[in-house]
């Protein structure tokens, strides 16, 4: 078999309705490039192994008691073999030319580590339009600071032991990525848009006052306050220098 230039994880839990479209979008890109997808099942009680195994791209799937996402994305990060890893959640879409896009950054740039790219959100079709109108999230096209925007090398991960932590179950990119340019990571950001975050009634997109989980917004503060003392670190720094 043919060493991968791209190892794609997808974390997924109870992802059968999503998953198909989901691979279909990997599937469908226009970079040659030799790729292996890794469908991290995170103890899944529906069809998503089965949708992911019927699948015509044949992802490879690992099995693992639920965890959440971050211990997903761990246990993928360890099984795979290519030069470049990319992460797709198992309800989001990529555009056709993500990976080209980011080949061609991270090949025109070799002291580049990773690669992100804009996102835009959609509005799952199964629903009808009133089912989002108490939902809160950012609407249209941003700068994708989210994993499944992500291409990184596989170098710079080992270099900087950087792995997702598993004590947080929402919010966990924002602390990967805070950590990482804090210890080097160099990041540019594509201008082109390469991802799609589909918005479902009831997921973790929900972002309405007092309804957020108690353990959410415990993430959230840790994160915060994680970040807070980062900043303090340096700020110590500068002054005792």
């Amino acid at each position: 078999m043919e060493t991968p230039f791209f190892s794609v994880i997808i974390p997924a839990w109870n992802a059968a309705t999503t998953l198909h479209e989901t691979l279909d979008s990997i599937a469908e890109q226009n970079d040659p490039s030799p790729r292996e997808v890794i469908v991290v099942d995170d103890g899944s009680t529906d069809r998503t192994v089965q949708v992911a195994q019927d699948h015509s791209s044949h992802p490879r799937v690992i099995r693992k008691v639920n965890g959440g996402a971050p211990s997903a994305f761990n246990v993928g990060i360890k099984a795979t073999q290519g030069a470049v890893l990319a992460f797709l959640d198992a309800d989001d879409l990529w555009m056709p030319d993500k990976l080209a896009l980011q080949r061609a950054a991270l090949d025109s740039d070799p002291s580049l580590d990773a690669v992100l790219g804009h996102s835009e959100t959609f509005e799952s079709p199964e629903y009808p339009a009133e089912a989002f109108v108490s939902l809160r999230y950012k609407k249209g096209r941003y700068p994708g600071y989210l994993a499944s925007s992500l291409a990184v090398r596989r170098s710079a991960v080992e270099r900087l032991g950087i792995l997702f932590d598993e004590t947080l179950r929402t919010g966990s990119f924002i602390d990967w990525y805070r950590r990482a340019v804090a210890a080097g990571m160099k990041v540019t950001m594509l201008d082109e848009k390469v991802h799609r975050r589909r918005i479902r009634p009831g997921t973790l997109s929900r972002r309405v006052a007092g309804d957020a989980p108690a353990g959410m917004a415990s993430d959230f503060l840790e994160i915060a306050r994680r970040a807070i003392m980062a900043k303090r670190g340096d700020d110590d720094g500068e002054r005792g220098g």
